[in-house]
């Protein structure tokens, strides 16, 4: 005779085969070891990376150095005197301008130191004759026209520059002079003054949202089925797994834990099922 008993509060319902006489329940067999455990899931990813805090400040431009003004070198050599250039031609003489009036006659000039020429023979002196009236003098005649202006000579040759002199001590050097006005700015940019302080670390960005949870990983292999009690005479011999149920351990004797992994929302999914818990 077979005999049909439902598990209470497990849904679906699952079929355990009974003996025909239930005799006292046999001991409770030993628990196999653990089955190993699933490999991990995979790492979701890393959430994206919170925003950078703003720069810090640039600090503020380094002084200029203050280092004194070079010596002033010293005055190089005079150059040589270049060579004088040829000299041009003689432009043409200009017309003679009209003769202006005479002038009066200059003072007579003293006599000139010339050797004075041999004295010749004195002639006979003649007889002195009576002396004659003066007659009127004369009306003074025009004065003739000026002769032209002869020709220019031509110009002779410039003589040898001579030698350039000694160049002369150096004199004093002069007042420094009133400052120039400021020119304009440079377009060389000044040293770069000290680095500002770096400015505060930005507040962290949100957390990115958790990657997705990663598979289940297989389940590991069933620990061995532990001993079998002893058959009471009249007890529950087997339980038989139904439809989305799953029993350890497989062989459905003994201590029998039952999982249902269907759908359902009577009652706990994990059950253990006890001996008062079965009826026929």
């Amino acid at each position: 005779m077979t005999t049909i008993i439902v598990i209470e509060n497990i849904t679906p319902q699952v079929a355990v085969e009974l003996s025909q006489d239930q005799g006292p329940q046999g001991g409770q067999g030993v628990t196999g070891p653990t089955g190993l455990t699933g490999a991990t899931g995979a790492t979701g990813a890393t959430g994206a990376t919170g925003a950078t805090g703003a720069t810090g400040a640039t600090g503020a431009t380094g002084m200029t150095g203050a280092g004194n003004t070079g010596a002033t070198g010293s005055t190089g050599l005079t150059g040589a005197t270049g060579s004088t250039g040829l000299t041009g031609l003689t432009g043409n003489t200009g017309a003679t301008g009209a003769t202006g009036s005479t002038g009066s006659t200059g003072v007579t000039g003293p006599t000139g130191a010339g050797n004075t020429g041999a004295t010749g023979n004195t002639g006979l002196t003649g007889a002195t004759g009576a002396t004659g009236n003066t007659g009127a003098a004369g009306a003074q005649g025009n004065t003739g026209i000026q002769g032209a202006a002869g020709n220019t000579g031509l110009t002779g040759n410039t003589g040898a520059t001579g030698m350039t002199g000694a160049v002369g001590a150096i004199g004093n050097t002069g007042a420094t002079g009133a400052t120039g006005m400021t020119g304009a700015a440079s377009t060389v940019p000044g040293p770069t003054g000290p680095a500002g302080a770096d400015g505060a670390t930005g507040t962290a960005g949100t957390n990115g949202t958790n990657g997705a949870t990663g598979a289940t990983g297989t389940n590991g292999t069933n620990g061995a089925t532990g001993a079998t009690g002893a058959d009471g005479s009249n007890g529950v011999t087997q339980i038989i797994a139904g439809t989305n149920i799953t029993i350890s351990p497989t062989g459905g004797t003994g201590a029998v834990t039952i999982n249902s992994s269907g759908g359902g929302s009577a009652g706990d999914s994990d059950q253990t099922i006890l001996p008062t818990q079965i009826y026929g």
